[in-house]
C-alpha cells in the first residue's frame, strides 16, 4: 500500500463502522483493504473500469446511478475514505450525498499530496459537517477527516441548456473545444456517436439517431439529465461495431494534473471499431497536441476541418 493510502486508511475509524464507502481508489489498495475487513463495502468511484473490477472482487457498486439516490435511507454508520478528488464540484457530490444519506455516524477522510489540498476543500466539506480538520501528515500527504452531517442534499448545476452532476467535465458549460467540435459536424449525421460525451455539450440540440457513452459515471448522469441517451462503459465497449456513420470525439488529455497526449489512443481504437464502412470520425484536441500521427495510424484519410486559436479539428475515414 503506497504511503497516501495507508495514511487514508489510518486516518478512518473503520473498526467501527458498519459499511465502508471507497469514494477515489486509483491504485485498488483501499478496496482491497475495505473488503478484508468483512463488512459492507460500496465503492463509488466513477471509473468505469475501477468500478467493474470493485464489482467483480465482492463489493457494490454505485455504477451510474446517482449517489444521494442510491444512498438515500441508509441507516447504522459509514466511514467514507479515498484520495480526495481534484475537482470541488465532485467533492460537494460525495460529501452531501454521503452526509445526506441517513447514517446515524459519518466519518469521511479523503488525502492528498499536501500541495494539491486547499481551504475552499475545507469549506465545502463544512457545508455537508460540523466538523473538518486536517490530520498530521505523513510525508509530503495529509487527510481532510469530517465528521458530524448534516441534514443537506445535493442539487445538480444546472445552466445553459446543461445539467452537471458530481465532478463531469466543464460542468454546467459547454467548453471551447466542443463547441468547435460541434460547428465542424456536418448537416446529415446519421447514425451519431458522441464518444467521451462529458456533459453532453456537443449532442445537445442534435435531432436523429443519436448515442452517447462515457467511462466517467458523472459524465453519463450529467448526460442523461439533459434527455440524451448514454451509456455507462469503457470507450464504448457496449456498443455494436460499425455501427455508427458519424462519431464525433472530444477526448481528455489529462491524467490527473499532468498532460498525457496517449489518452486518446484508446478512444481512436475504439472509434474505428464502431464506425460503419464510409463513416467518419470528427475529432478536437488541443493544437499544440500531437494528435493527427496517432489518428493517421488508424485511418487512411485524415483533413483539417476546423481550427481556433486554441484547438483543431479532424475529419478522419
Amino acid at each position: 500500500m503506497r504511503t497516501l493510502d495507508s495514511l487514508i486508511w489510518s486516518a478512518a475509524p473503520v473498526d467501527g463502522a458498519d459499511m465502508v464507502v471507497v469514494c477515489e481508489d486509483p491504485t485498488g489498495d483501499l478496496l482491497s483493504a475495505a473488503l478484508e475487513t468483512g463488512k459492507q463495502v460500496v465503492f463509488v468511484d466513477p471509473d468505469y473500469r475501477r468500478a467493474q473490477a470493485a464489482l467483480a472482487a465482492g463489493a457494490s457498486i454505485a455504477g451510474d446511478t446517482r449517489l444521494d439516490e442510491f444512498l438515500a435511507g441508509s441507516s447504522g454508520t459509514v466511514v467514507a475514505i479515498g484520495e480526495m478528488p481534484k475537482s470541488l464540484a465532485r467533492l460537494d457530490y460525495l460529501a452531501r450525498s454521503i452526509a445526506g444519506a441517513g447514517f446515524s455516524e459519518v466519518t469521511m477522510a479523503l488525502g492528498a499530496n499536501n500541495k494539491h489540498l486547499s481551504r475552499s476543500m475545507n469549506t465545502v466539506m463544512g457545508e455537508s459537517f460540523v466538523d473538518v480538520a486536517a490530520s498530521l501528515g505523513r510525508g509530503k500527504f495529509r487527510c481532510l477527516v469530517a465528521s458530524g452531517p448534516k441534514e443537506v442534499a445535493y442539487e445538480p448545476v444546472r445552466g445553459e441548456g446543461l445539467v452537471a452532476v458530481g465532478g463531469v467535465f466543464s460542468g454546467a458549460k459547454p467548453d471551447f473545444g466542443g463547441e468547435l467540435l460541434r460547428s465542424a459536424l456536418p448537416g446529415s449525421l446519421g447514425r451519431f456517436l458522441d464518444m467521451g460525451c462529458g456533459n453532453g455539450s456537443v449532442s445537445r440540440f442534435l435531432k436523429g439517431d443519436v448515442t452517447c457513452t462515457d467511462s466517467d459515471a458523472d459524465a453519463v448522469l450529467s448526460t442523461r439529465a439533459i434527455g440524451l441517451e448514454c451509456t455507462w462503459d469503457d470507450a464504448g465497449s457496449r456498443l455494436i461495431p460499425a455501427s455508427f456513420d458519424t462519431i464525433a470525439l472530444n477526448p481528455p488529455f489529462h491524467d490527473g494534473t499532468t498532460v498525457d497526449a496517449t489518452l486518446v489512443q484508446h478512444l481512436l481504437d475504439a472509434s474505428r471499431r464502431l464506425l460503419a464502412p464510409g463513416g467518419s470520425l470528427y475529432l478536437v484536441h488541443n493544437s499544440h497536441l500531437r494528435y493527427r500521427g496517432e489518428v493517421e495510424r488508424r485511418f487512411a484519410r485524415v483533413e483539417q476541418v476546423a481550427r481556433d486559436a486554441r484547438y483543431t479539428v479532424l475529419r478522419a475515414s
